[in-house]
């Protein structure tokens, strides 16, 4: 990279060095970063500046500064990208059903690949889960499992990126209806159509029975979208 001369912007140009290389392989996950120091001077610019910069990569979860040893080339992007996606949500005024269905397709996705990719062991997770809320416990008990329950059904899917969005979006939904599982399971009636049909999941899953799945899934999401609906008309 050119030295460049110093000025208010200095920093996104270093921002943008350190993307450049990530993005074509030469840093990857866990590499040491050069010093402050040599930054600063391999580049001509201020100390000041790499700081900035590194702050800014530190916030975004993608390095981490370990004191007295250096910055390190991390991946945990999960708090800055839920922050950012609040606020456009927030200045978008958008609706929280919008990112229900962005949740479902992700979702539909997953279990597609869970049918092919789910082993043995992430089976029995998941069954061990829907027998756990089986017994006596609170709505908001049984809304905590509701979400392992998901969350392991993704998992089995073995596609990181389907992971990471689908807990951001889980994660975006907590904060835009509070509590909204827990309000959703406080109808028996409710709670138990979301039993069946997450047995149905798990089953459709277990048999590798694609259409069988998808019909559990579609069950589920319309029970859940109906209330979600509910929520925010009152709201």
């Amino acid at each position: 990279m050119e030295r460049t001369r110093e000025n208010g912007k200095t920093y996104e140009s270093l921002f943008n060095y350190f993307s450049e290389q990530i993005l074509a392989g030469n840093l990857k996950l866990n590499d040491k970063l050069p010093t402050e120091r040599e930054i600063a001077e391999k580049h001509g610019i201020s100390r000041n500046s790499v700081r900035e910069t590194m702050h800014m990569l530190e916030i975004m979860g993608l390095i981490e500064c370990v004191q007295g040893s250096g910055n390190y080339i991390r991946c945990d992007p999960m708090s800055y990208m839920l922050r950012s996606a609040n606020m456009i949500m927030a200045l978008m005024e958008t609706d929280p059903s919008e990112i229900f269905y962005l949740r479902n397709g992700n979702e539909y996705a997953a279990v597609k690949l869970a049918i092919s990719h789910a082993t043995k062991e992430e089976l029995e997770n998941m069954r061990h889960v829907l027998l756990e809320m089986e017994q006596p416990m609170s709505a908001k008990a049984s809304a905590r499992l509701d979400v392992e329950f998901h969350h392991r059904l993704v998992a089995a899917s073995h596609n990181r990126i389907l992971i990471l969005y689908n807990s951001m979006l889980n994660s975006l939904l907590d904060q835009f209806i509070e509590n909204f599982r827990t309000r959703i399971l406080m109808s028996k009636t409710r709670a138990e159509a979301l039993r069946r049909s997450h047995w149905g999941i798990y089953e459709g899953v277990a048999d590798r029975d694609l259409p069988a799945a998808l019909k559990a899934l579609d069950r589920h999401f319309q029970i859940v979208g109906e209330q979600i609906k509910k929520i925010t008309q009152k709201s």
